[in-house]
């Protein structure tokens, strides 16, 4: 895994844990004596771990008729000091394949390929941390990506901080934002060049100990906005619920 690495400065340091600025990179760490990859604690990857979600969408033009994906833990190993989980998605009638590495640090970026509906995508460049083990209000951090799809080539930036705690059906729920900055380069099948795009986009996602993820409201500069609602898991561990019709109490960004 490529990681830029300059000035390391020592900003926080609580109950063994320590927030670390590594040159535009912010990492999480501790003492690896204290917990295993495996046991990331907002986010559960034993194999049959399930999440079923609702998507209902919206643009300037109008609604879009709500769908339905789910998320399901299909393997899982110990590869030296990290946890690879397989995680199958299926929305929208399609399936795509990914990693989830969980390592000292939390849910990390990796690199190699993946399956997706527009076929392979290779990650060639990953740095940072999508989601520290521990989550404080006011922390921060960054991570980035470079991949390559049939299509196109994208560089993508994320900025993160924990803006506080709400609550999701009683429970303590953890709300992190995420500005995401997507540089797209696509080539036609013809060798035309298309001119870059480049796409912004903020993530307000929340997130229950135990279970994950339970809601994300993805908004764009243009009135597009999405929702992914949880509304039935089976996750090891965690007493499960169903409703097909949510009633998520998270307060809104």
């Amino acid at each position: 895994m490529a990681q830029r690495r300059s000035t390391t400065t020592e900003i926080e340091a609580t109950l063994g844990w320590q927030l670390i600025v590594t040159g535009a990179l912010v990492f999480v760490g501790c003492d690896p004596q204290a917990t295993t990859a495996a046991g990331h604690p907002y986010a559960p990857a034993s194999v049959g771990d399930e999440w079923v979600y609702a998507l209902p969408q919206s643009q300037p033009a109008g609604s879009v008729p709500a769908t339905q994906s789910i998320d399901r833990i299909v393997a899982a190993e110990q590869r030296g000091d990290r946890w690879v989980a397989r995680v199958r998605s299926e929305t929208f009638g399609s399936a795509s394949e990914r990693d989830l590495v969980i390592s000292a640090l939390g849910v990390t970026p990796e690199l190699g390929s993946m399956t997706s509906a527009v076929g392979e995508v290779t990650t060639r460049v990953a740095e940072g941390v999508y989601l520290p083990r521990e989550l404080s209000p006011g922390m921060r951090w960054d991570w980035r990506q470079e991949l390559d799809t049939p299509m196109s080539s994208m560089s993508v930036f994320g900025r993160c901080s924990v803006v506080g705690h709400d609550s999701y059906r009683g429970q303590s729920a953890v709300h992190v934002r995420c500005e995401t900055h997507n540089r797209m380069i696509t080539t036609m099948k013809t060798g035309v060049e298309v001119p870059p795009a480049q796409h912004v986009q903020t993530e307000d996602n929340y997130y229950v100990r135990g279970i994950g993820l339970v809601r994300s409201v993805t908004t764009t500069p243009q009135g597009y906005r999405a929702e992914k609602l949880l509304v039935r898991w089976q996750i090891a561990g965690a007493p499960g619920w169903s409703d097909d019709r949510p009633a998520i109490a998270v307060g809104a960004p």
